[in-house]
């Protein structure tokens, strides 16, 4: 694995640069473009054609090629939607593992034996879940992850309710990872298929004022926040977001080398300003006009 390329802010702080992987087989590849871990695995890899999970030999196979290519890092894989099917407003989610814990322990089966298999610490592999509402639905997956062999486990907030109640679950949860693509669409009830494209944007400022009480529930936790989403995978926004309180990126791999760029002409005290202009902002397009007019001051 070459040495990660860490990301660093113009003052030198860091900025942990994670990748999102789609499949097992792009883990190499994210190693080699200096990826410091992987903030997110999806967990398609591992269902059939009907939906039903691979059985735990299969998928232990998909976690064990990621953790031997980044052996002593983070790695945070997705848990198991058994009802994403449903569209943006079914059973989705932790609510979906509660009524069929039987495919989480499959997958907890997997992820902890592949842990096992490369001697990766219990602080290295992680799950977390999406769809999150109420701090008792956390308890329950920690519990289940705990129970399972995975001792951290964490929450994707992609719902507004999560954002609000971010600091009741991060009492528990290991860590959160802001899906700036998910909480958009639900805070301005907007997606890119559904006829609603112009109000789907990251730079939504009620994105990012729920992004914000994540960020400030993380700080007083002590919890590490990330994000992901097209938020994340704008060099722009990934200094707002860090103004706010995030403290790592997941991003596909192609997209490391101009946020990394992005993040180097920009001191944290620049992302602060940027994080605020952004958030007092009126609109998506208002947001932006904001922080480019700072930057070109």
């Amino acid at each position: 694995m070459n040495a990660p390329l860490r990301g660093r802010l113009a003052d030198g702080q860091p900025v942990s640069l994670l990748a999102e992987l789609v499949d097992p087989s792009e883990a190499e590849s994210a190693a080699a473009a200096g990826a410091e871990g992987v903030g997110l695995l999806r967990s398609w890899f591992a269902v059939r054609p009907d939906g039903a999970p691979l059985p735990v030999a299969e998928q232990q196979a998909g976690y064990r090629r990621v953790l031997r290519a980044f052996p002593g890092a983070r790695v945070a894989v997705e848990a198991l939607d058994p009802g994403e099917r449903q569209g943006a407003f079914g059973i989705r989610g932790v609510r979906a593992l509660q009524a069929r814990p039987d495919v989480l322990s499959i997958q907890l089966d997997a992820v902890s034996g592949a842990a096992r298999e490369t001697g990766a610490e219990q602080v290295d592999v992680g799950i977390v879940t999406a769809m999150v509402t109420e701090p008792e639905e956390v308890a329950w997956f920690l519990e289940e992850a705990r129970f399972g062999g995975v001792a951290t486990a964490g929450v994707l907030v992609d719902l507004p309710a999560a954002a609000v109640l971010a600091g009741t679950i991060l009492r528990a949860a290991s860590f959160a990872t802001i899906d700036t693509d998910g909480l958009t669409r639900y805070a301005v009830a907007a997606d890119r298929a559904a006829g609603t494209g112009r109000w789907y944007d990251p730079w939504q400022p009620a994105t990012l004022r729920l992004a914000e009480l994540v960020g400030a529930s993380g700080s007083l936790a002590g919890k590490e926040i990330s994000a992901r989403g097209a938020g994340a995978a704008d060099p722009l926004l990934a200094c707002v977001l860090i103004g706010l309180g995030v403290t790592s990126l997941v991003l596909p791999p192609d997209r490391f080398e101009p946020v990394r760029a992005e993040l180097a002409r920009h001191a944290f005290s620049d992302c602060l300003r940027y994080a605020e202009l952004a958030t007092r902002a009126a609109s998506a397009e208002d947001a932006r006009r904001r922080v480019h007019a700072a930057i070109d001051r």
